[in-house]
């Protein structure tokens, strides 16, 4: 994780009164449970492996990030861009996901889709490329 911690992220959040900008932040397995990320653009972040469960992500700029191995369980996604962005091998289990734009999000099969959710109406893709491994050009 990089030098911003659990607690700057707060005061941040705190201080922004939404539409907080962490584009290409490396938050990697930090603890973010039941945070506010609200609007937050968050566009080519590193979130691999890190707890947003119940976090609040409704409207947040997910595009390219990744967010492999993250658990998002029971997060909040509604009207959030995951164009293009990372889930292989998430937790996305009980994510609310209406009005999210998906297209593009790359998926595996350790993947787990929230109830109902069939990843491949959502435009997903279903990737073999191995965790790690640079997809894009």
């Amino acid at each position: 994780m990089s030098d911003l911690t659990r607690r700057d992220l707060f005061l941040l959040i705190n201080l922004s009164h939404g539409d907080l900008w962490l584009a290409h932040v490396d938050l990697a397995g930090a603890g973010l449970a039941h945070i506010n990320l609200e609007r937050a653009d968050l566009r080519k972040s590193n979130l691999s492996g890190t707890d947003l469960s119940h976090a609040v992500l409704s409207g947040a700029h997910l595009e390219e990030a990744d967010l492999s191995h993250a658990n998002l369980e029971y997060a909040d996604l509604s009207a959030a861009n995951l164009v293009h962005s990372d889930v292989r091998g998430a937790n996305l289990r009980g994510a609310k996901l209406e009005g999210a734009t998906t297209g593009g999000m790359e998926y595996d099969a350790a993947t787990v889709w929230p109830n109902g959710v069939n990843p491949e109406e959502l435009g997903a893709i279903i990737s073999t490329a191995g965790i790690g491994t640079d997809r894009r050009p």
